[in-house]
Formats: C-alpha cells, structure tokens, sequence
C-alpha cells in the first residue's frame, strides 16, 4: 500500500487553500496512496507569536469546508484522510486544534490536541482548550492508524500509546517553523518510527506566515527510522511511499520492544508521582 503527506502553503483565501489541498489529496490517491495526510489546520494561517483575538474568525464547525473536503475527498476515492482544523465547539467560546479520520467518507475518529504550547512563539493555550482523551487507534480495514498533533511528538508517551492499542501508523500534522526544532524534527520522528516499529507520515506546510517561516520537511518514515518518501522543497507537493504493512509485524518480531515493557515499573511516572522506591533486602 502507499502512504502520502500533503505539504502546502496556506493563504490568506481558505476557499483557494482548500482547493489546492483537494488537488493534493487527488494526486495521492491517483497515485494509489491509501491513507493521507494534510497538515496542522491547513486551510488556515497558524497561529502568530502574539495572542491575536481577531484570529477566531478562522474558526469552523466539524463540519465545516476544510472537512467537508477531506470527507468528500475519501468518498470519492475510497480512502482514509486524515484533517486538521480550528475547531469552533458547539459550547460558544470554547475551540480546539482537532484531527479527524475519515474512511470512505464515514468520519471515524475526532482527536483534540491534549498538549498545547504557550513557548517559542506559538501561544496555543490562549485559543485552544486541550482535549481530554488519549488518542485512538482507527481500524480501516487495511491497517490500524492513530494521530497525534504536532507539539505532542514531543511526548513519547502518545505514540506509544498509538502503538500498545494496535496502530502501525502514526499520523503527524504538524505547523513546524521553529529554527531550533529544525534540528531535530526528522530525529524526533524517526526515533517515534523505531521505538513503536511503526510507520509515521509527518505533513507539515512551508513559506512564509506573518514572521514565521515554514519549513516543510513532509515524509514518510519506516520502522527502521529510514526515510521512505520526501515532499519537495519549498514548494505544494506530496511525500508518497509504497510500503508492506507485514514489515511491522516482522520489526517487533525482531525487536520486541512492545513485549519487553515493563509497565509495573513505570507506574510512579504514569501516575504523576516522585519519589523513590525502597527495594526489598
């Protein structure tokens, strides 16, 4: 099966956005890609350094345009798209930075961002409430696929988490235009791809917004940490790779690290607690 990442610049114009994001999700899935995936609130300008509360006015209901597309996209093609919006919720005043899951057509999963900035130049606090639930794993009948958002690639915990209920693919949306993170960002998401032996599809937009710039770097990565596909540089495009969803089976065969957890030992960082632990003799 493929996998693809959609890497696009956002304008100003959300309908001219969407619009070059569907031609994206047209081109993967001509190209025989199964599952892709859009970028962090693609159909939008992110989020600048200084709190702004004009910014809502780029709010929309779940199911609103941005979507509407991908819905629309995953009827017509018989795949899964993955979206990511500013959502306004049905309580006034109240939004999230949300992911959902469409498989043909049918929205199968809604995860709200659970680990927000308020650093670097990315105040997400002051628009976003966190979610609440962990995320979830989305059987689409080929190959189970969860999500995370962005800033939580920074907390190992959640793929892992992705992996433990059954996910061989992790989806991350990302708005990524941090400078020092750029130095790291493949490491993170190849690291995420070794330590679950699973496949990340990473989508993130480039160019210029306000006084940040985004650099891109859509790809898909493989269980062994290789780069499997890159999106082109500066420009809309695709990260596209064929991939063998038995290849997951086969790496935790060789390198059982979900079998060799020791979550008993685990359970004081789990539960938030410090402190140490008095061994026996």
């Amino acid at each position: 099966m493929k996998l693809a990442a959609v890497q696009l610049c956002a304008s100003d114009d959300r309908t001219e956005t969407i619009a070059r994001a569907e031609a994206l999700v047209d081109e993967a899935a001509g190209s025989g890609a199964r599952i892709v995936l859009l970028p962090e609130m693609f159909a939008v300008p992110f989020v600048q350094p200084d709190p702004d509360p004009e910014y809502f006015v780029h709010a929309e209901a779940l199911d609103g345009p941005s979507n509407t597309m991908a819905a629309e996209a995953s009827r017509r093609h018989g795949i899964t798209v993955v979206s990511s919006v500013f959502e306004a919720a049905d309580v006034p005043g109240v939004y999230h930075n949300t992911a959902c899951t469409y498989v043909a057509g049918d929205l199968r999963s809604v995860y709200r961002k659970s680990h927000l900035p308020f650093s670097n130049g990315f105040p997400e606090k002051f628009y976003f409430r966190p979610g609440e639930v962990e995320p979830e794993v989305v059987q689409t009948g080929e190959i189970g696929v969860g999500t995370i958002i962005c800033y939580e690639r920074h907390f190992p915990e959640l793929s892992r988490t992705v992996a433990i209920r059954g996910g061989s693919v992790l989806c991350v949306p990302v708005a990524s235009a941090s400078a020092p993170m750029k130095e790291v960002f493949q490491l993170e998401l190849r690291a995420h791809a070794v330590f679950n032996a699973m496949f990340v599809i990473c989508a993130n937009r480039y160019g210029l917004e306000g006084s940040k710039d985004y650099f891109g770097l859509s790809a898909i990565y493989g269980p062994n940490g290789e780069v499997l596909g890159t999106a082109p540089d500066g420009l809309d495009g695709l990260a596209i790779a064929e991939v063998d969803p038995d290849e997951i089976t086969r790496v935790r065969r060789r390198r059982p690290f979900l079998r060799d957890r020791r979550p008993e030992l685990y359970w004081r960082l789990a539960s938030g607690q410090n402190g140490s632990v008095t061994l026996p003799g």
